[in-house]
């Protein structure tokens, strides 16, 4: 996902999972003018008006010595030097790629494990969105669907219960005694203060009110004002992309799919469920809160909005959470169902509330998803994370890069588990792979191997990836040399960088990049969502439809609920075909894939809607969201 384009992100106190905490540092205040008691002052007088002994000469031999130490503070390592690219431009420089990767470079290093903000969308009663427009900071309601003008960030204050709105242009939205409502500065004050209240009887509604002034929010088209005296209601829409990771606020841990077909006894029952059956709920499977990493498929959470501003909750295999804490796969209905309620203040999070009034949580020692109490606590808060890829790399000999054995990395597994899953960052227009265990792949310190115990500010943790044919990729350490892989699966950088510049990567030093946690697919570009109209893919949509993804020798089959995609002679793509067709997908940036089709042409969207694969080079229209 391209950050700059698609959403922001927040870092808060304690918002990553696998963040260290600084060491911390006492500080001692001075107690005088000379930082030292009146009676130590005396002791330390009559000390010295004592006649002290004379050193010796071996005792003034050491001083002499000790007097000459000085403590110097060895400098950091330069930082690594562009590698030489060689074939195709890396993967991450890429015409359009390179804005993102050029924003990533001049913000430094950033843990990618933030909270997301909450962007949402605000809609009247009258179907139409508060609207920011790019000149003169303009305000209106006469959005008819949710895009980027329409899209708000909704911040928190950390001291307050209150929340500030932030434009896609960087301005808030604020309101003077008045009632005039407007969105020009760039910082917030007393007047960009809101406090949202809720319906009593209906908690999909939100009233507006100023905290400074005491009047809400409304208006429609371009009156817009903030003197009403009486609650006007709006609804709140999610504006973010839908595929994340969910960890709760209070436990530390995230939301995963727990799949176990044979065990009779779940953790509904455990708990003691009163009304744990039927609803097509299939035995074994729940949404448990209890990985203190959000690791492979199961961690995947997509977060489907409705029209009237609720959302339902999708595990990773497709089914729905009802409100008892069972995974269920039938259609939408009441019990799957929760309205959003964001809470600023201490304890900023994104609470569930279901039809009952009762609010999303984890209960027992299992962690069981489920609603529980009608008040919130920081056990009903949850966070939202960014979902990266993770993947398994395959070497030439078909065999997956491991850390199984140990913190070597040996190409020696012929099955996926925790141990060959790494998670995919995007440093500056490079890569890191980051293990299970918070630590990353590294070239060792002595010799050429390659270990999975690096730390994240290590240069020698970064690789320049670059798109090969058949869907490979080659992978260039920090010693200018190609990653390979011997036969029986050591995996080192042998070779020098100057005999690596210029010539094609060899079989050994070829790898294939499994895609693991995406079973379902959200694509997005920057004129909306991917979906299904009529008899055609159009990719301007405020809605989305879900594709399966499916593993192929060299790529991906994409399949939607009538068939698979395919290439038509006019390099527009159908949706319907019952043979399957392969894509290959090229990483760019952070979240954010090319899409190569058979026809060696990218994936390529129009904002009229069109999609076709008839690129020949990766622009920014070839970049998608996922």
């Amino acid at each position: 996902m391209d950050n700059s384009s698609f959403f922001l992100k927040k870092k808060t106190a304690n918002s990553y999972y696998f963040g260290r905490p600084l060491n911390s540092v006492q500080i001692i205040p001075a107690t005088g003018g000379s930082g030292m008691p009146d009676q130590q002052k005396q002791q330390n007088a009559a000390t010295a008006s004592r006649p002290q002994p004379q050193p010796q000469p071996q005792q003034q031999q050491q001083q002499q010595q000790q007097q000459q130490i000085v403590i110097k503070k060895s400098p950091l390592p330069p930082p690594p030097q562009p590698l030489t690219p060689t074939l195709r431009p890396p993967v991450g420089q890429l015409n359009g790629a390179a804005a993102c990767a050029a924003s990533t470079a001049s913000s430094g290093f950033s843990d990618p494990f933030e909270s997301l903000k909450w962007k949402i969308g605000l809609r009247n009663a009258s179907g139409r969105y508060l609207t920011a427009e790019p000149f003169g900071y303009k305000l209106n309601v006469s959005g008819s669907a949710l895009r980027q003008r329409q899209t708000w960030v909704a911040v928190p204050d950390p001291a307050r219960e209150c929340l500030y709105f932030k434009s896609h242009l960087g301005r808030f939205l604020s309101a003077d005694a008045d009632g005039n409502v407007a969105c020009s500065r760039d910082k917030p004050g007393v007047e960009e203060r809101f406090l949202v209240e809720r319906h009593g009887r209906d908690a999909r509604l939100w009233a507006l009110r100023s905290l400074q002034f005491g009047y809400y929010l409304a208006g429609e088209e371009d009156r817009l004002h903030c003197f009403a005296k009486s609650p006007a209601w709006w609804t709140c829409h999610l504006a973010l992309h839908p595929q994340v990771h969910v960890k709760n606020l209070n436990r530390g841990r995230y939301l995963r799919l727990d799949v176990d077909e044979d065990d009779e006894t779940d953790a509904a029952e455990a708990e003691g469920d009163e009304d744990a059956g039927g609803g097509g709920y299939s035995g074994g499977r729940q949404l448990l809160c209890d990985r203190c990493n959000p690791w492979g498929p199961g961690a995947l959470i997509t977060l489907q909005q409705q029209p009237d501003g609720r959302v339902a909750i999708r595990a990773s295999d497709g089914s729905l959470l009802a409100s008892n804490g069972r995974l269920v796969a039938s259609e939408l209905s009441e019990r799957t169902l929760f309205c959003l309620d964001l809470r600023a203040g201490p304890s900023s999070g994104l609470a569930f509330r279901d039809s009952a009034g009762r609010y999303l949580t984890n209960v027992g020692a299992l962690g069981l998803t489920r609603t529980k109490n009608s008040t919130v606590g920081r056990d009903e808060l949850y966070v939202l994370e960014d979902s990266f890829p993770q993947v398994a790399v395959q070497a030439f000999n078909g065999r997956y890069a491991s850390i199984r054995q140990g913190q070597d990395l040996n190409a020696n597994q012929t099955d996926i588990g925790d141990t060959e899953t790494y998670q995919l960052e995007f440093q500056a227009g490079r890569w890191r792979f980051r293990t299970r265990d918070d630590k990353f792949w590294r070239l060792s310190a002595i010799g050429t191997g390659i270990s999975g115990n690096g730390e994240a500010r290590d240069p020698s943790t970064l690789f320049e990836m670059q798109p090969l044919p058949r869907g490979r990729v080659s992978l260039r350490c920090s010693n200018g040399a190609y990653l390979a892989a011997k036969k029986l699966g050591a995996l080192n950088a042998a070779a020098g960088g100057e005999s690596s510049a210029g010539r094609r990567p060899a079989e050994e030093e070829q790898f294939r990049l499994v895609l693991l946690n995406r079973p379902v697919l959200v694509f997005r570009c920057g004129y909306g969502f991917i979906g299904v109209r009529g008899s055609r893919l159009e990719c301007n949509l405020a809605t989305y439809d879900m594709f399966q993804l499916e593993h192929s020798a060299n790529g991906y089959f994409i399949k939607s609920s009538d068939g698979y995609w395919s290439i038509l002679g006019d390099a527009s793509i159908s949706f319907r075909s019952s043979r399957p067709e392969e894509f290959v997908f090229e990483f760019c940036n952070r979240s954010c894939v090319a899409i190569l089709a058979q026809n060696g042409c990218y994936v390529r969207g129009e904002q009229n809607g069109t999609v076709r694969a008839d690129s020949s080079a990766i622009t920014d229209n070839c970049l998608w969201e996922y």
